[in-house]
């Protein structure tokens, strides 16, 4: 039978009783009982310690997705373009795929041109400049009906849309068709001139391309001997 007094005060103990009223210690055989969950609760509060100390003064590794770090800045540091909202993402995808096909780089225009059509795909809203850069990219990787369904869509909310035709005059060239391509190049001569003072915020993006393509395209039509 358990003693009905506390062995560290000595106090007298009701029956029953697991602690004692006076210095708070356990009562005879209460100890015994708790000691082992006493020991596992301490074991698993100091591991969980451990743990934690760990994951906070360890260093992180960096979780960047791939296409974060795609181009480079002045300094030479590439970009972390998963802070990017999602048209500048787009939008800087796209300048790295067409530089690599200015320079010829296949590789990078392989690798980088289904991202940058998959950050199109996430865009909130497109405009007629978003859809002409996707279209671009289509043309780069030699998808040209989707390149000119592109096309058809910017015509059909804006017709003569310089940059439209300049898709069309792609499309048309890749696939060899130059009685196509001569014939919206005339096109593209015909509304340039209203076009450019039209305003478009596009177009003064696109300026020197747009004043490049007129230039060549005036050249061309003028080398032609006039028609019998």
């Amino acid at each position: 039978m358990a003693p009905s007094f506390c062995l560290f005060c000595a106090a007298p103990l009701s029956p029953g009783a697991r602690y004692c009223h006076r210095c708070g210690r356990p009562a005879p055989g209460v100890a015994s009982r708790r000691t082992p969950w006493v020991f596992a609760v301490s074991l698993i509060v100091f591991l969980l310690g451990v743990m934690i100390y760990r994951v906070l003064t360890a260093k992180p590794e960096s979780d960047t997705p791939v296409m974060a770090n795609v181009g480079s800045n002045a300094r030479g540091a590439p970009p972390d373009i998963s802070q990017m909202s999602p048209r500048e993402r787009f939008l800087r995808l796209s300048d790295r795929v067409l530089g690599a096909a200015e320079k010829g780089d296949t590789a990078a225009v392989t690798r980088f041109a289904p991202m940058a059509l998959a950050a199109y795909g996430m865009l909130d809203s497109v405009d007629d400049d978003a859809r002409y850069h996707a279209a671009l990219l289509d043309l780069k990787l030699g998808h040209a009906p989707e390149a000119l369904a592109l096309a058809d869509t910017i015509l059909a909310a804006s017709p003569h849309h310089l940059l439209a035709y300049l898709i069309q005059i792609g499309a048309a060239e890749q696939a060899g068709n130059r009685p196509e391509s001569e014939r919206v190049r005339k096109n593209f001569l015909a509304a340039y001139p209203a076009e450019i003072k039209s305003g478009r915020p596009e177009y003064d993006e696109h300026r020197a391309v747009l004043q490049q393509a007129e230039t060549s395209f005036a050249q061309d039509q003028a080398k032609r001997p006039p028609p019998p």
